[in-house]
């Protein structure tokens, strides 16, 4: 039996490397599948490289009837528009052909589970034969065309939102860990069948084209950083450049009691974190969550811009884990429930500890809550100076008073692009 590709066989070593990963991002039960079945491996395989590579050929005709279906299936897809759209996403780029094929193969194997399971109530006793069975019955029945249409809609459904997640986490660059490319499928999954989440994404999308390609940075001179800013004079022979220590002895002196040595001056970032608070209290549904998480995301986004440090907080009456990793952020940010009440000073004290545990307190932070509670709010003007941080607050379809005191800045959102865009230039200058 042969795949349906000529510049790359199931017989090549890649070939047969691309087949196992895609069967390791399958769920276990589908893994048996895919393991006994040569045709829906070789489909989703080809459907790799028919991705990934610049140009694929296709084989004439092919003798095993099922891929042969297949054969005649891609013959056509592949001059389709829905073809060229995502080969654009999925082109010399192996994280999305691979979302590709393993959703496509997904699919297939869910369809033929599905006929199996009409006829046997276990589908796994003699899963070989039943296999084989369901595909040939496709077969017969006209119904291959179908199936692999249903299955490439999947798949481009699933690709378009994995690139969306990518870009939500930093892109291409986002990290090879281990793990990073399962959760951008989970993720992805999930956007299929949760519109909130579909929503967060397109919103955050529309916020990240306001945020500056570059901006400014403030720096401090001082011994340490990363960039050279300029040279000094400096009494302590310790913190001298090398060839001032090789001068002769008559001017080392000279120097050593008169206007000193060159030493070189160092620029850092004098900007500390970005803390985000977010309410997930019951009231934060809808709009006004979606609002507020993808503004979350926007100033992550604003945060590897201007190289800050980047912590998230969800409260209701008590503080959420503390997230700074790109993949728990956006996994958070998608995925956690709205629920519970909502108790403002504590997420804000909380805050102010992490941020002064972690040793920012030297730096100008910057912490950012988005609620609608009306909850009083202690006066924690102090603890903020302390924490070297400026609040920033912002209110959802309400106010509070006792949180505008203690804020540096303070603003009623307006749940619109517009809103966003407003907040975001605020964050930037703060």
């Amino acid at each position: 039996m042969n795949n349906n590709l000529i510049n790359i066989t199931n017989e090549d070593f890649i070939y047969q490397l691309i087949s196992q990963r895609i069967e390791g991002y399958l769920p276990k039960d589908l893994q048996e599948v895919y393991r006994v079945c040569d045709q829906i491996r070789f489909i989703a395989t080809d459907c790799y490289f028919l991705h990934y590579s610049l140009y694929p050929f296709l084989r004439s005709k092919n003798d095993d009837e099922v891929l042969e279906e297949a054969r005649k299936f891609l013959q056509s897809y592949i001059s389709d528009e829905r073809y060229q759209r995502i080969k654009m996403l999925t082109t010399l780029d192996d994280e999305m052909s691979l979302a590709y094929s393993v959703a496509l193969a997904k699919a297939i194997i869910g369809k033929v589970l599905g006929m199996i399971r009409l006829e046997h109530e276990n589908p796994f006793g003699n899963l070989k034969i039943y296999v084989s069975y369901a595909l040939s019955s496709m077969v017969e029945g006209g119904e291959i065309p179908a199936v692999l249409d249903y299955a490439t809609e999947y798949a481009e459904e699933m690709v378009k939102n994995a690139n969306d997640v990518r870009e939500l986490i930093g892109g291409k660059k986002a990290g090879k860990e281990e793990g990073t490319f399962k959760k951008v499928l989970d993720l992805a999954e999930h956007m299929l069948y949760v519109k909130f989440m579909r929503d967060i994404v397109s919103f955050s999308k529309r916020l990240f084209s306001h945020i500056p390609k570059a901006t400014y940075i403030l720096k401090k001179r001082g011994r340490f950083g990363d960039e050279l800013s300029g040279y000094s004079l400096t009494k302590r022979a310790d913190r001298a450049l090398v060839r001032e220590l090789a001068l002769p002895d008559e001017l080392f002196l000279k120097k050593l009691s008169g206007e000193g040595f060159l030493t070189k001056e160092k620029l850092s970032i004098a900007e500390g974190a970005y803390y985000i608070l977010v309410d997930k209290s019951g009231s934060m549904v809808g709009e006004k969550t979606v609002w507020a998480r993808s503004a979350a995301l926007a100033i992550y986004r604003m945060a590897s811009v201007k190289r800050r440090r980047y912590f998230l907080r969800f409260f209701d009456k008590k503080t959420h884990q503390l997230l700074s990793d790109p993949h728990d952020v956006v996994d958070a940010i998608l995925k956690v429930q709205s629920n519970g009440g909502t108790d403002i000073t504590n997420a804000l004290k909380t805050a102010i500890r992490d941020l002064i545990e972690r040793g920012l307190s030297d730096l100008t932070n910057t912490i950012v809550i988005i609620t609608d509670g009306e909850d009083v709010v202690e006066d924690l003007s102090k603890d903020l100076k302390k924490a070297n941080a400026n609040l920033i607050s912002v209110m959802i379809q309400g106010e509070n008073e006792t949180l505008k005191d203690i804020s540096h800045s303070y603003m009623r959102a307006e749940l619109s692009e517009v809103g966003g865009a407003k907040l975001l230039k605020i964050v930037e200058v703060t």
